[in-house]
């Protein structure tokens, strides 16, 4: 049976939008996988005083197609799971994020200015003089490469957090044996070894 132009014809139109189909999908996917991801905006509420103490965080994010902010206790006995506490999503990208100097709430930098959070994630209106100017404390931090891996050293105690790269590094416990550490790929939480 011989195929005549008209079904050559059709057949190759088929062919050539199941090949477009399947290019424009492998662009799609790898396009979406090169959208920079920023990290997540991180302040410390508690640090944890013993194995007892949840160390509790704030973080700002994208989420979906929103920025949220939320409240997290670290469940030291449940492998490090962040449990949920309180959310709200936020209306603007956060830029900056700071403790109140009472530490009865934070203080989030949205489109340029600086919005009050309760402890209870509700926006309300307090003084700016309240906000924590200070950076995270990481003076006594001393990070170094070995064989392309990231070593950070606090003492006499040190962590490996692998090839990627710290963007910041905050203390979950008051005897500095537990870190939150941001780095440009994913959140860890680390331990000191001696």
């Amino acid at each position: 049976m011989r195929e005549t132009r008209k079904e050559r014809r059709v057949r190759i139109l088929l062919l050539f939008i199941c090949i477009s189909f399947t290019i424009g999908a492998l662009y799609y996917k790898y396009s979406k996988q090169r959208e920079i991801i920023s990290p997540p905006l991180v302040t410390v509420l508690h640090q944890s005083l013993d194995k007892e103490d949840n160390p509790i965080i704030v973080l700002a994010k994208k989420q979906e197609n929103n920025y949220i902010l939320a409240e997290y206790e670290i469940q030291l006995d449940d492998n490090y799971l962040f449990k949920t506490r309180k959310a709200v999503t936020l209306n603007g990208k956060p830029t900056l994020i700071s403790l109140d100097q009472e530490r009865i709430g934070v203080w989030v930098k949205i489109d340029g200015l600086w919005k009050y959070f309760t402890s209870d994630l509700k926006q309300a209106t307090r003084s700016p003089e309240y906000r924590e100017r200070k950076s995270v404390e990481q003076s006594n931090l001393i990070g170094k490469k070995e064989d392309g891996r990231t070593m950070v050293q606090w003492g006499d105690k040190q962590f490996d957090v692998g090839e990627r790269k710290i963007k910041q590094l905050f203390s979950l416990s008051t005897d500095g044996s537990l870190w939150l550490v941001i780095t440009d790929q994913e959140i860890i939480i680390s331990t000191m070894n001696n």
